[in-house]
């Protein structure tokens, strides 16, 4: 179980390789990857800033992990978030999630997701051609 929050890039089939061959009694394994993407409410995005108090990120993320693994089914979890200047198609969010059946993975996977759009003390900002945009947490 581990969460990072780093500015280099992570590498998806050694990620997901090691994490599958180190949870070899799960039934399932769920893999989740956001990325940075080349438009935004119509703009076409140059590139992306996110920025982070990780000290505090990862508080945050280890207290929802833990209410999420309390309701069951969950045996591991890796969690790689990236910050720092993104350019489009870059990967953002790396989540893996090993459980016993895949409705268990999935229900993890989201309510990660929403938390960390709605919930985690980031700032992102958006630079497009002409201006840049700082984003607002969504509901």
């Amino acid at each position: 179980m581990k969460i990072n929050f780093q500015k280099k890039k992570f590498d998806l089939d050694i990620e997901i390789k090691r994490f599958s061959k180190k949870n070899k009694k799960a039934g399932s394994i769920i893999s989740f990857i956001g990325k940075v993407r080349p438009f935004s409410d119509k703009k076409k995005l140059r590139y992306m800033e996110i920025n982070c108090y990780k000290k505090m990120a990862l508080h945050q993320t280890q207290k929802i992990v833990d209410i999420l693994i309390s309701k069951g089914g969950i045996f591991d979890f890796k969690i790689i978030h990236r910050y720092g200047k993104l350019m489009p198609s870059d990967d953002i969010i790396l989540i893996l999630v090993a459980s016993e059946h895949r409705r268990e993975g999935f229900i993890f996977t989201e309510k990660l997701i929403k938390w960390f759009k709605s919930k985690i003390t980031f700032w992102k900002k958006e630079f497009y051609l002409k201006n840049s945009l700082w984003l607002k947490s969504q509901k």
